[in-house]
This record gives C-alpha cells, structure tokens and sequence, in this order.
C-alpha cells in the first residue's frame, strides 16, 4: 500500500521573476498575483474544452495546437503486481485517475501506459512484473527528455506505491541537473486541501478510503468491471520474517533493508468477495471522494509555483553558467 510523505512535493517560489527570453516568456508578462483573491482570479479562468486529455488519443494536430496556449504533462507511473483482490495493474490506475481529473482542472495532458516499473517485495507472487530500479531510472529519464523537447516544461509525475521513491527520487533531480526544468513528483496522497499546518493533508476518507479510491479509479478510468465480483481466497498460515528490523531503524520513504514479502497476501491483503451492487456503489462513492481531493487541492497554484521555479532557474543560469551541471533547456 502506499507510503505517503510530505517531503516530496518543493513547490515554493524561489525569488522575484524576471521574464527574459524563455518558453514562457509569451504566456507571463508580470509577476505572479501577490494577494489570494488575486491569485484566485488568475486561476479561475475556464479550461479550454478538449475530446480527450490523453496525450496518446490525440492527434499530432491537437497535442501541437495544445501546446501554443499551455504545458502541462501529468505522467501516472505505476507496478504491476499483487494486490490483494485488486487487478494488478491498481497502483497503476490510482494515479492515472488522479492525473485525468487534475489534467480537466488545470488543462494539462495525460501520458498513460507506463505501469512496468520497480515493485518492491511482491515478487512473490508469479503476477508481479519485475523492473528494477536501475533499470527505470534511464527509461523514465528518456521519456522526460523527449516531453522537454516536445515543449512541456511542468511536468508532474504521479504514484501511488509505496516504494516509487527508489526511482522518482532521483529521477526528479538528475533531471533537473541535466536539463534545468524543475519536473515534479508527488503521491496521489498529496492531492487534498491544506491541512491546519499548511502542508498538504492526509487522511480524509475515513478507513475506508483507500478502498473507495480503487473502484472510483477503476470508474473513472471506464475499467470498473476489471473489479472482480465473487471471488474470493482462503485464508492459511505462512512464516513471517522474525527480524521486526524497523524496530531499530524505523523506515523513512521505504523500508530500512530490502526485503521479499512472506506470503503475497502481504501487499493487498486477503480476496474476500464483493458483489456486483458493491462495486457500484464503492465506485460511485470512489469517484466522489477523488473528486472532492481534486477539488480541494490548488493544482493551479502548484503550476504557477513551477513555473516561477523554472524561470528563476533561468536566472540562475546567467548568473552562474558552466558553474551549473548540465546544458539546460
């Protein structure tokens, strides 16, 4: 299941812009909105209406065309692997909902299909695609090179697996030290208003929200019927791993050693059944709860904030040249 953290998502302004010559000198001809009701103003204006915000169902005609007015590029990443009585794909199509409904808040574009990358410790089940990290890592990157190139530069990867970090992590700033874009990544987790603190809350939903998050992904994304109904596992006895080691190194962003789950009911937990009017109803009650996150959460503000952190990036650039690793974009 996912491991939420707060630390993964850096999207405060760095400093005053200047708009010299960069990608977005055409769409930012001032600084952004000081006060909040300015800043309210400045992103509640209408999305333009698109057929489609896959990037992959549009013609070349329409990505083009999209990208003279805006830039945005959610990217969904997922395993697929064991998960109790979900597909296996789930943690895939968790994020991939999320990016959807972000993508017609903020028009942005949604890059599906990549669900083959690091599982963590379900290998123990023959339905768990193995890819390593070291192996993700250069394939992610080439991807976010090609949609730099391409000309999005906000680029937003979404997950909702535990162990994501392993590969996110330093993909997020090899990235930026090649090419100088501030891509970004976060926990579908994050998508929520602010909590009393001023970070991004967590938890509301109630104990059953993780389960109402799975089917109203599945309905979002046309794939309820995935779900299966009627199935169910019975439960038995296996060893557990003895050595309870975040006893004393307690897990940070994953786990303090590698490890292989004992039993794949581990990640997912048992199959018990679920009838056809429970799907309905759990992914109706799904789609609300991840739209009301939506809602709640100010995805046009956090666009903004990358943007103002690519352009003072640019700044930075002048100011200190070959100093800085990489060519920059």
């Amino acid at each position: 299941m996912t491991k939420l953290a707060f630390g993964r998502l850096a999207f405060a302004a760095s400093a005053a812009l200047l708009l010299s010559a960069s990608p977005f000198a055409a769409q930012a001809q001032q600084k952004a909105p000081a006060s909040a009701d300015a800043q309210k103003t400045a992103t509640a204006k209408p999305v333009p209406a698109m057929r489609t915000r896959l990037l992959t169902s549009l013609t070349g005609y329409e990505v083009a065309e999209y990208l003279k007015r805006n830039d945005v590029l959610y990217v969904p990443v997922g395993p697929t692997e064991v998960n109790g009585g979900s597909p296996t794909d789930v943690e895939y199509v968790i994020p991939l909902a999320y990016a959807m409904k972000l993508a017609e808040k903020s028009d942005g574009l949604v890059m599906p299909y990549l669900a083959y990358f690091y599982p963590g410790g379900t290998t123990t089940s023959p339905a768990t695609v193995y890819v390593s990290t070291s192996e993700s890592l250069p394939y992610l990157k080439a991807l976010t090179r090609s949609w730099i190139r391409q000309g999005f530069r906000r680029i937003v990867f979404l997950t909702s697996h535990g162990p994501s970090g392993n590969t996110m992590l330093p993909l997020v700033r090899e990235v930026f030290d090649e090419m100088h874009v501030p891509v970004v990544w976060m926990d579908t987790g994050m998508v929520r208003g602010p909590s009393p603190n001023g970070r991004p809350g967590f938890g509301e939903g109630g104990p059953d929200a993780r389960k109402f998050q799975t089917f109203g992904a599945y309905q979002i994304v046309g794939r309820l019927n995935d779900i299966p109904v009627g199935l169910s596992q019975p439960k038995q006895e296996f060893a557990k791993d003895p050595s309870n080691l975040s006893r004393y190194i307690p897990p940070f962003n994953g786990t303090p050693a590698g490890n292989f789950y004992a039993d794949p009911s581990e990640h997912g937990g048992w199959v018990t059944a679920v009838t056809p009017e429970e799907r309905q109803e759990w992914g109706q009650k799904g789609v609300e709860l991840i739209e009301s996150q939506v809602a709640a959460f100010d995805a046009n503000g956090a666009l903004e904030a990358l943007r103002q952190r690519y352009l003072f990036t640019k700044e930075l650039e002048k100011k200190y040249g070959s100093l800085l690793p990489g060519q920059g974009k």
